[in-house]
């Protein structure tokens, strides 16, 4: 069989019985999973091979331009990169980080440490994380490496402090974020802003911090080259030692970055890589379309595709394996009458079909994961102006996602006249028109809803009580519609506690280590934002902390 033959032609011909037969063992397509037809795979031991698989030819050494060597080479400008950068050329490495993006990137804004300096200036509390992280390690159903979260944990106290001193002394404003009021999660994010910037939201000021980090990794002697795209790793094939990363400059040039102790890929998720998603993400493949797009390295938010898994790819065509846990899709199920509290409409909510289908009080990011089952994708959070004063009474705060801890909630009165000003019906029969849902089923569904908060038990999604709040007869009715929307992808490469990437056996791949976004093993199922800024706090800024220091040290 061709190796250039499509996925439609392989499927039939005669493969068509050992595509089937490896299917179950998720060797190849996902049973079910929306695939696009022009899909490359080749036979390789018989078994399917998706062509992101296939190694391209290896670059020459005729072909290279230019040759750079230095101690360590970081591959990636977003927070793990920088900070790996930082933290081995503060401690006397010589370190060359370069990127595909014309600049520092940032996605996001919470960052998250088990205590640092500014939270104890709040007067808050350390956390125990006892009781907590059973819980996060028992939403991941027990597959993440525990060793990596622990190690991490225990970190990043330290190194939070130390990215805390580096920013204020470039005039970066470090404050606590307000907690998202979901089972419990702690106060305990911290965001960044422009001195004076009084933003509302940590999420603007990220950006900040990352310059910061350049400027400080700059000062201390590392070396940064921009609009440079990694091509392909080198190994080798005697030690079985990854020496060198290929990239392709702007003007189309090759140039060999060649590292004596080690190459970091810290160079995003795979979302935009439609093929990847659909190997190791199927369920979310409707939400990021089929049709890849030409990259943007320079977008810092997206949600249909952010990265293509440069930093994956490359290391599967040395041999490093894939993560042993599921990839963990980075998901919002955001509603509008607010982002908080709980990240989701906590009242009644109906599908397409006009059915109430879930109990609600949920985090955002698994409703998302429950709204991709749902017809059209979508379902509509419908609610009458007691609403705002009954989630206050509840013993809630009504406040956007990271917030500074010190800003005051909004009033019912404020949230209602934001609802009035977008989301306002008269009558259900509006409603129902304007949203594409069944009048008559609405109102039997009201009916019903209303009858279970009368008595005060949700007989049919056994919902807590104090979420059972009634739809008013009389109006005004509101409505905004719910989407699933995918910010990334977290995960990628077989990857252990000190950050070195990992093959089959589970044995490290000599000179080789990821952190940031793509670290394998990290997460599994979903990335639910119980501690908000994990990502941020522990793959990025404590993992790019620690390899730094272990690279300089010469620990591998």
């Amino acid at each position: 069989m061709s190796k250039n033959m499509s996925r439609r032609s392989f499927l039939q011909g005669a493969g068509a019985a050992a595509a089937a037969a490896t299917m179950g063992a998720g060797t190849a397509f996902a049973a079910g999973a929306p695939v696009a037809e022009d899909y490359v795979i080749s036979l390789k031991n018989g078994l399917p091979k998706w062509s992101f698989e296939i190694p391209p030819a290896p670059i020459s050494d005729d072909e290279i331009a230019e040759v750079i060597e230095d101690d360590i080479i970081v591959v990636g400008a977003g927070m793990s990169g920088m900070c790996c950068a930082a933290s081995a050329a503060e401690s006397g490495a010589s370190v060359t980080l370069f990127s595909a993006s014309s600049q520092p990137i940032s996605r996001g804004g919470s960052n998250f440490s088990a205590y640092n300096k500014v939270i104890e200036e709040y007067g808050i509390e350390r956390l125990d994380p006892v009781d907590f992280f059973y819980h996060e390690e028992r939403a991941a159903s027990f597959t993440i490496d525990q060793q990596m979260w622990m190690r991490g944990y225990n970190n990043s106290e330290e190194a939070m402090n130390w990215v805390i001193d580096i920013v204020r002394s470039k005039e970066v404003e470090v404050f606590l974020e307000s907690d998202n009021r979901y089972d419990n999660g702690p106060d305990y994010a911290i965001g960044f802003g422009a001195k004076g910037d009084n933003s509302a939201s940590a999420s603007t000021g990220q950006q900040n911090a990352v310059v910061a980090m350049e400027e400080y990794a700059l000062e201390n002697g590392a070396k940064i080259i921009y609009d440079t795209v990694a091509k392909q790793l080198v190994r080798d094939p005697e030690s079985g030692r990854v020496t060198a990363v290929i990239a392709e400059k702007a003007d189309g040039s090759y140039v060999k970055f060649v590292a004596n102790r080690g190459i970091v890929l810290a160079t995003g998720d795979f979302s935009a890589n439609k093929e990847m998603i659909a190997k190791y993400c199927p369920q979310v493949l409707p939400l990021v379309g089929t049709e890849d797009a030409p990259t943007d390295y320079n977008r810092g938010f997206a949600l249909t595709g952010l990265y293509p898994g440069d930093g994956q790819k490359m290391g599967l065509w040395i041999g490093a394996a894939w993560q042993h846990t599921s990839v963990a899709p980075m998901m919002q199920g955001s509603w509008g009458g607010s982002y908080e509290p709980l990240g989701f409409h906590q009242g009644l909510n109906v599908n397409m079909n006009t059915e109430r289908y879930q109990r609600e009080d949920m985090s955002s990011p698994y409703s998302a994961n429950h709204l991709i089952t749902q017809p059209g994708h979508r379902s509509w959070g419908i609610w009458t102006a007691n609403f705002a004063q009954a989630i206050i009474d509840a013993g809630y705060e009504w406040r956007r996602f990271g917030a500074r801890y010190e800003t005051t909630p909004s009033t019912a009165e404020q949230l209602i006249a934001q609802w009035d000003a977008s989301m306002k019906y008269e009558t259900i029969e509006e409603l129902a028109e304007k949203c594409g849902l069944d009048a008559e089923k609405l109102h039997a569904v009201i009916d019903r809803y209303n009858e279970l908060c009368e008595i005060g038990e949700d007989l049919d999604f056994h919902k807590p009580a104090q979420f059972l709040i009634p739809i008013l007869p009389e109006g005004p009715f509101y409505a905004t519609r719910n989407s699933p929307m995918v910010m990334t992808v977290m995960g990628g490469l077989n990857t252990n506690q000190w950050m070195q990437v990992c093959d089959e056996d589970d044995q490290p791949i000599p000179g080789l280590f990821n952190i940031g976004h793509m670290t394998g093993n990290m997460y599994a199922n979903n990335y639910n934002f119980a501690i908000p800024g994990n990502c941020y706090g522990i793959n990025c800024i404590t993992y790019g902390y620690l390899v730094g220091k272990d690279l300089a040290a010469d620990r591998f």
